[in-house]
């Protein structure tokens, strides 16, 4: 009878640095087991009011980078702007035609939605009278998607600029989300709880119990983009999961837990004194 060969055994690591398998991250804190999660309704209106929060901020650094952008770029089609923003009956049609002509090469550079054609072939011949003149029945609307596939609906008769296409690539990114990473790094690293998640009466906490650093905050809000990349799907995790953990709490080994309301010491009346 043959013996049965023997597994090799496990090599170690070349070098001091070599790491290996721990359980550390797989624990919970004794103090956080027992609480009770947040619900799946409380995390999607954290999220929710998280984002009416942040809308106005980043709208404006979005438009104040383009601004900034445009001003350094084409200083004419700046004014130009303004000119067909301000633009009423009261304003000169010879106003109008120079704020069009001024305008028309960036509009077709960046293939303005409404543009007409014979504007694009007028200002690829060098006539920009040519060019304005086609633009001079149109309307102009100014309009800021946030996300890079983000469509529009366009309007007839109207020529829409996209704000965020005047912005260079990486600083577009930096004007459209820096804001929102911003605002959810620091505020769950400071207090474990952005201001849509106060609202909601949920927090974020860490599994060992201690505090998040200002990394492992921004890879959770990191994590966010999963949700996006799988279409939604990553949602289900609030209802498969035990832990209701999403995949940007599990590369943050955070859980979230709905805070609860401490009640006030009962004071006991005072008996009259005999």
């Amino acid at each position: 009878m043959t013996a049965r060969p023997k597994a090799p055994a496990p090599r170690a690591g070349k070098g001091p640095g070599t790491r290996r398998l721990t359980a550390d991250v797989l624990h919970v804190a004794p103090s956080l087991v027992g609480l009770p999660l947040a619900s799946p309704g409380r995390r999607l209106l954290a999220l929710v009011l998280d984002y009416l929060i942040l809308l106005l901020p980043t709208l404006a650094v979005a438009v104040a980078a383009a601004y900034v952008s445009l001003l350094v770029t084409d200083p004419a089609a700046v004014k130009a702007l303004w000119a067909l923003q301000r633009a009423d009956a009261q304003v000169a049609p010879e106003t109008v035609r120079q704020a069009w002509k001024d305008l028309a090469p960036l509009l077709v550079r960046l293939e303005a939605p409404g543009r007409p054609p014979r504007a694009a072939d007028a200002v690829e011949r060098g006539d920009l009278d040519a060019a304005a003149q086609a633009l001079m029945d149109r309307h102009l609307l100014i309009a800021l998607a946030i996300g890079e596939h983000e469509e529009l609906k366009h309007q007839a008769e109207t020529v829409t600029f996209r704000v965020e296409r005047v912005i260079p690539g990486p600083l577009r990114w930096l004007s459209l989300f820096g804001v929102a990473a911003l605002y959810f790094t620091w505020l769950t690293a400071r207090w474990g709880r952005t201001l849509g998640k106060r609202l909601a009466g949920i927090r974020v906490a860490h599994l060992g119990g201690e505090r998040l650093s200002l990394l492992e905050s921004f890879e959770r809000f990191a994590g966010y983009l999963e949700i996006a990349g799988t279409l939604g799907l990553a949602l289900l995790s609030l209802w498969r999961d035990p832990n209701r953990r999403m995949p940007h709490d599990r590369v943050a080994h955070t859980v979230v837990l709905r805070e609860e309301r401490r009640k006030a010491p009962s004071v006991k009346p005072r008996g009259r004194p005999r």
